[in-house]
C-alpha cells in the first residue's frame, strides 16, 4: 500500500484489486478471475469499468494476465490474472505463461532504491 502504483490506482481499481486478493489461496496466483458478474459483488457496476480497472492494475504491474478469455461455445473461459508480488503457480496446465520461482515485482526492492519518508 505504500507504492505509488497503489496510491494512484482509482477506486474501481482497488475493489478488483482486492476482488482478486480474496481468491489467492497461496497456491493458485496465476488462477485469478475477474468476471463482470464477481465484479458487480465486488461493487463495479459495468463491463467498461472492470475492464478499465483490469487494464489500470495491468499498466502500473500490479497484476499480470495469465491466460486471455474466449467467448466461444462450448469451450469459452475467462481470463485469469496472477499478483505481481507473488510468485505464479502452475494451476493445473491452465495457464498461458509459466510458473515462476520468484515474483515478478518486489516491493521490498523497491523501497531500498526509493525510500519512503
Amino acid at each position: 500500500m505504500d507504492s505509488d502504483d497503489f496510491r494512484s490506482l482509482s477506486g474501481g481499481a482497488i475493489k478488483v484489486l482486492l476482488g482478486l486478493l480474496r481468491q489467492y489461496r497461496g497456491n493458485n496466483n496465476g488462477d485469478l478471475s475477474a468476471t463482470l458478474n464477481q465484479a458487480r459483488e465486488w461493487g463495479v457496476g459495468s463491463s467498461a469499468t472492470l475492464a478499465k480497472a483490469l487494464q489500470e492494475l495491468q499498466d502500473r504491474a500490479l497484476v499480470v494476465r495469465t491466460r486471455e478469455g474466449r467467448f466461444l461455445k462450448p469451450g469459452g473461459c475467462c481470463a485469469l490474472y496472477a499478483l505481481t508480488w507473488q510468485s505464479i503457480d502452475e494451476c493445473r496446465g491452465k495457464l498461458e505463461i509459466a510458473p515462476t520461482r520468484a515474483p515478478m515485482r518486489s516491493f521490498s526492492l523497491e523501497r531500498i532504491k526509493k525510500p519512503t519518508s
